[in-house]
């Protein structure tokens, strides 16, 4: 029996090596069947698991492992990691702080921790350990542009600034750092690299909606369709309709009943990911949203885009591309933050605002017009609303206007 045994083992583990996982799962299975104490092989099971995506059998697996070897700090940083990917981040920093308390001096389970913490809405705590891990390893690339951003969201500039000064002495082309660096100074004069809201955007993918709907408040989709109904409540749909920089989704989900065919483009291909598990996309497209709108042949009758414009400076571009994909009388609903002095402004946020006159001359210079506009609170930022404008354009289109409200009541 145990010359049988072994030799499953040996099959279980050629097939972990060659990464066909689900045969490695059902063998180390089938011994743990008959010793379910087996340490080593669950250890190994939770590994095949994590690599299948099957996070919350990864982290039972783990824990079963965990019980038996208590004092192992790799298979408490595993359970980490699975739990984590399952979402379940107070569990994973629980499982990390054990893994540390084991290796005080691991640098993934530092990063980790901290980034579970971040992720986890405990800014502080992840500020803590990422000072621990700077300690350790000064030039942790990693942490160095993790702790900036953090201490960016939190306001703490002069902090950010050194971190990101730090991080660019080390990755000097970067251009997320690049772009947030000069959002501090007030010096961004353009909208940035491809590169850096992609790489944003999923970073923040897992952890994107919990965030900005449950912490936030945030409401633009909800505020977009409401302008939209008010010019024209007795509207039977659109035929052919544009969700620009979809996200996760969460204004497709709003729109998509007056949408008789309905895309969702994004440059994160892990928010469209996200975005596919709603199911309200008869499309979904990972690119530009300019250079999709150039490159194709379809012509739209609704175009959608909640907070594209926040991570755009200069607009003409994507109005030009909505100009010649729109058919007669279609429609352009869309959201900026609110610029109070003329053209576009970029902010420590990184992101840019826009003033209501500029967005009514690019419009119009496009062979557009402003129908319906309103001022409105997107959502918090620590204890304040973010001010921000949401219009409806039309191009050739002769319709009545609507009333102008503000903050959303009507």
């Amino acid at each position: 029996m145990a010359e049988d045994l072994q030799h499953i083992y040996g099959l279980a583990l050629e097939a972990h090596e060659q990464k066909d996982f689900d045969r490695a799962v059902e063998l180390y299975g089938r011994i743990l069947a008959r010793f379910p104490d087996g340490d080593l092989v669950l250890y190994n099971q939770g590994l095949a698991l994590y690599q299948l995506d099957r996070f919350a059998e990864s982290a039972a697996v783990f824990a079963r492992a965990a019980d038996i070897r208590d004092d192992d700090a790799d298979t408490w940083f595993n359970l980490g990691l699975a739990l984590k990917q399952d979402g379940r981040h107070p569990e994973a920093r629980r499982a990390y702080e054990r893994a540390l308390n084991l290796a005080s001096d691991d640098a993934d389970i530092i990063f980790n921790l901290a980034n579970c913490c971040r992720e986890g809405g405990y800014p502080e705590q992840a500020a803590a350990y990422y000072d621990q891990l700077l300690n350790i390893e000064p030039d942790h690339v990693s942490c160095l542009n993790n702790f900036a951003y953090l201490c960016h969201l939190q306001g703490e500039y002069g902090r950010a600034e050194e971190l990101y000064n730090r991080f660019l002495n080390l990755r000097p082309d970067h251009p997320g750092a690049l772009h947030m660096l000069a959002a501090l100074s007030g010096t961004a004069d353009d909208t940035p690299a491809n590169e850096y809201i992609r790489e944003l955007f999923d970073q923040y993918s897992d952890t994107f909606e919990q965030s900005l709907v449950g912490e936030l408040e945030y409401r633009v989709p909800e505020l977009l369709f409401d302008l939209l109904d008010r010019y024209d409540p007795s509207s039977s749909g659109y035929e052919n309709c544009v969700d620009l920089g979809c996200g996760t989704g969460l204004a497709g989900v709003i729109f998509s009943p007056l949408c008789n065919r309905l895309t969702g483009v994004d440059l994160s291909e892990k928010m469209v990911a996200v975005a596919a598990e709603k199911e309200v996309y008869d499309t979904r497209v990972t690119a530009d949203v300019v250079q999709f709108l150039l490159q194709g042949n379809t012509q739209y009758d609704l175009f959608i885009a909640a907070d594209l414009l926040t991570y755009m400076a200069d607009l003409e571009p994507l109005f030009q591309a909505v100009s010649q994909k729109s058919l007669p009388g279609s429609l352009f609903v869309f959201s900026t933050e609110h610029g109070e002095d003329p053209g576009w402004q970029v902010r420590p946020t990184g992101r840019f605002a826009h003033y209501p006159d500029y967005i009514a001359g690019v419009v119009r210079k496009c062979g557009g017009k402003i129908v319906c506009t309103q001022k409105a609170d997107l959502r918090r930022e620590g204890a304040a609303w973010i001010a921000g404008d949401i219009y409806l354009a039309s191009f050739n289109l002769a319709g009545a206007g609507c009333k102008e409200t503000e903050n959303g009541d009507q």
